[in-house]
Parts: C-alpha cells; structure tokens; sequence
C-alpha cells in the first residue's frame, strides 16, 4: 500500500518553540527580511516568560546589560500600563513584574507585526537531516503531519529537542550524577495585604532576605527604600517554613520562601513547589513532577494564609500553565560557555549578547540555592551554533554551556538576547545565501547594534548612585547551606 508524500511547507528560517527565546529570533528574523515561521506547541506565545516577573536585565553594578528587543518588549508593556519600572536589587541586581496576560496578548501582536507566520497547537516529531546539515521538521497538528523545510532551523524548545532528534550531541545536568536544576510550578496569589506584607518584612526576627542579613548596611538601605518600592523579591523567611513544617503544616521540599511581591498591590508570584530528580526529557517523570508540584499548591497556599505577614486573606488566582523546568539538555556547540567565563566577564570576540546576572542554582539535590556572583559576561555566536552540523542554531536555556553557566543564561532576559542574536543571525546567512558559520561576524555584530541589543558597546561605567542607594553584596560572598540536607533527603522530594 503506497503512502501520499506529506505536504511541505517551506520557509528561510524556521523557529521551534516560542518562549522567551524562540519569540524574539523569530520577530528578529522576521524584521531582518526572512521568511519566517514559528511553531509553538501551545495555544500562546511566550512560553515561561508569561508566568514570571523578569529578572536580568541589568549587572551588579546596575548597568543595563540586556537591551534590544527584550528591552523594547519592557518598553511597550509599559506603555500599555502591564508593566512595572525596574526595581534595583542588591542580589538580583534588577526585577520587573509583568501582567501575565498583556504579555500574551502583546506577544502576539509583536509576531503579527513583524510577519511571522505561525503554527500553533503544532508539535515537532522529527528532525530532517541529510548528512550533516539540518533541513527542517517534520510536524503533528489538527491537520496530520507535515513536513517543513527551512534554510536555517532555530532550536528554542529549551529542552533541545529538534537538535536531540536530529543526532546533535547535548549534555544534561551536572557533572558527576547528571541531575539537574530543581523545577518549580509558579503560582499566583491575591489579597494580600501590602501594608502588613512590608510591615513582616521590616521584623528582622523574620530575616525576609536572607542574603542581606549579614550586612547592617544593605539591610538598612533596604528599609529605608522598602516602602516605596512596586517589586520586592523575597528569599528567606527560612524560621516560619520551618515552624510551620515542625507543626505539621509544611511538607514540601524547601527551606525558604521564594517570590516576588508584584506592581500590583495585592499580588505575590510563590516559586516554592519543588521536586528533585527530574528528568525533563523522560514523559514519565515529567509526568510524575506535575503530580507532586500540583499537590504542594494547596499546602502552600494555606501555609502562607498561616503563616506568612499579609497573606491571611490571600486567595489562589492563576498556576502556570507550564512546569518551570530550570535545566533540561544543553547543545553543544562551536563553543562551551562556562562558569569561569561568567566570573571573569569575558568579553568574547564574536560577542552577539550579554548577560549579568547571578549564578542561580536551585540545587538538584538540597533545598534553596547555590549561587555565585558574575561580572558582566558577553555570549558568543559561537555557543548558539550547533556542533558538527550546518542550518542549526539554538537559544534560551539549550544554549551550549555547563550546568553552572546555564544557572545564569537561562533567565528571561538574557535567553531573549540569545534570540534576538540568532535571529538576526539566521536572516543575515539567508539573505547573503551562506551558510551561518560563514555570516562575518562583524556584520552581524554590527546589525545587532544597530538594532539597540547591547553586545559590550554601550555597556558604560557603574551607576554610582543605585550602587550608594541599593547597596552592593560582596563578589565572594559565603555559601548558602542545603546541599542533602534533611528536607531533601525525603522520600516525598524525589521524583521516579
């Protein structure tokens, strides 16, 4: 029995996966001349980044490292009043909370103005490769299968799927056992009491911010700014979790609260469900990881209505519609980006972004976070350019790095610098007819600038005045605890 030949669908760049990443090279792409289309496996764009308030976007030293599109992205929320200004921190240098919902819609507005076209509801089930060059996908929808042909394949699935399925190596997790960032399912929550929420973050006996505790000054440089502040992150309150586990009222895997109080008054983003050893590319134990995280929700939900300063009226308004997966398969590429280079702030010669945010490892095997500090950093096209292959880039968390470079790159603004880097890059080689290795990259660099992304140009000096009125934490600061600590080592925290 003879089968018909799938229908084609042909393109100059092709973008698989619409998150932060995969958003921006798309309208990146599009608005640098190429054909382009997007396939997202959900009924939206944005992917994470609808869920979370945005940090990245500046340096330790309050210098805004990201700009460009995600910049530009910031800009129109704003205008659209679905946005907060940017609220300086001494650990996260900087946050921006967001109106979930007006990113979505904002989101499809940016790809329709661009002209991309789109594939919704669309899901990757191979990868066209003839010998060492990667050709397409082919597709499942609504409508069967197809087959889609593309100059340049731009992988920001996150989970590298289209590079894995194609035969690209990759790596995942951390070296020794392979695990990798714990996940988190974000929720949302309501009514709460902004006034009585500062009033608990004031008492130092509930040490809010655990990483400000060992500096009189940043701390009191805090209080002296907390009441005016829209965006307030919080990481600590380490003695109400665990009152509330020795009453037997909290048995979830986490030693600290975790979240963001929004721009809107009575809303706080909760980051505390949390799982270990997940691994993000086995359906079963992803499967398995929504199970759990789901049932941490009401437990968290009362523990902070019990517990926690100005949430006694708090109620549950929206989960995300998505897993937080932190870490998943990580491609390699031309080039290996790695925790030194972060450290140091290595400015690379083929620079296509930057980054400045902390090394952020929520521990794949305790509770809390590891983190170490970084200079501003610059990402190379090198490590968006897939290993031993031709016509495949990637961005976003699948980037090529190490597990503890990742901890950094994969946050929200800086995967949408990697986009708009690969996108650009993907239209400059199909428009000259050269392969994306062959795009000189000065040209590329140039068009970049051009277009507002920083890549170390425009970076400038130290914002003295946010540094004397935040305050800095220390480049070396000490080491958090909660590697295999007691909580973690339960049964209930592990997924099969």
């Amino acid at each position: 029995m003879s089968h018909s030949p799938l229908p084609v669908i042909r393109c100059q760049v092709l973008v698989v996966g619409s998150g932060a990443a995969g958003l921006t090279a798309a309208i990146a792409a599009a608005r640098n001349g190429a054909d382009t289309l997007l396939v997202e496996n959900a009924g939206f764009l944005g992917g994470i980044s609808t869920t979370l308030p945005w940090l990245g976007f500046h340096d330790r030293d309050f210098r805004l490292v990201v700009k460009g599109l995600p910049l530009e992205f910031c800009q129109r929320l704003q205008r659209l009043g679905a946005a907060s200004d940017f609220e300086f921190d001494p650990k996260c240098a900087s946050a921006i909370s967001i109106e979930s919902h007006w990113w979505k819609i904002l989101a499809m507005q940016l790809v329709r103005e661009a002209g991309v076209k789109l594939l919704l509801h669309t899901q990757v089930v191979a990868t066209l490769r003839e010998g060492d060059r990667i050709r397409g996908v082919e597709v499942e929808n609504k409508s069967g299968r197809q087959r889609i042909e593309a100059e340049v394949t731009i992988d920001g699935t996150g989970d590298g799927d289209v590079a894995a399925r194609g035969g690209v190596a990759w790596a995942k997790g951390r070296t020794g056992d392979g695990l990798v960032q714990s996940p988190t399912l974000v929720f949302r929550l309501g009514g709460v009491d902004r006034a009585a929420f500062i009033a608990g973050c004031k008492d130092p006996a509930n040490r809010y911010r655990e990483w400000l505790t060992p500096y009189p000054d940043l701390w009191d440089k805090m209080m002296r700014r907390i009441d005016r502040m829209h965006v307030i992150v919080c990481g600590g309150y380490a003695a109400l979790v665990e009152r509330a586990r020795e009453a037997g009222d909290f048995n979830v895997p986490q030693t600290r609260i975790v979240g963001v109080k929004h721009h809107v008054a009575d809303q706080f983003t909760v980051v505390m469900t949390r799982v270990l050893g997940l691994d993000p590319t086995n359906i079963h134990s992803l499967t398995d990881a929504y199970t759990r995280v789901y049932e941490q929700i009401p437990v968290l939900v009362r523990f902070f209505r019990s517990y926690v300063p100005g949430f006694a009226r708090a109620q549950l308004l929206e989960i995300a519609p998505m897993l937080g997966v932190r870490e998943s398969r990580r491609i390699m590429g031309d080039y290996v980006l790695t925790a030194e280079d972060l450290m140091a702030g290595r400015v690379f010669d083929d620079a296509v972004g930057m980054g400045g945010y902390h090394i952020d490892i929520h521990r794949p095997a305790g509770t809390w976070v590891d983190s170490h500090n970084v200079k501003a950093y610059t990402i190379p096209a090198r490590s968006l350019i897939a290993r031993d292959v031709d016509g495949l880039l990637m961005a976003g968390k699948c980037l090529s790095a190490t597990h503890e470079a990742v901890a950094s790159t994969r946050v929200i603004p800086i995967c949408m610098a990697q986009g708009q880097a690969v996108g650009t890059l993907a239209a400059l080689a199909v428009k000259r007819g050269l392969a994306v290795r062959g795009v000189p990259i000065a040209a590329l660099q140039d068009t970049l600038a051009g277009q507002g992304a920083e890549i170390g140009r425009t970076v400038g000096e130290p914002n003295r005045q946010a540094i004397d009125e935040v305050g800095q934490l220390p480049f070396n600061e000490p080491p958090t605890t909660g590697d295999q600590d007691t909580v973690s080592a339960s049964e209930t925290a592990w997924v099969r």
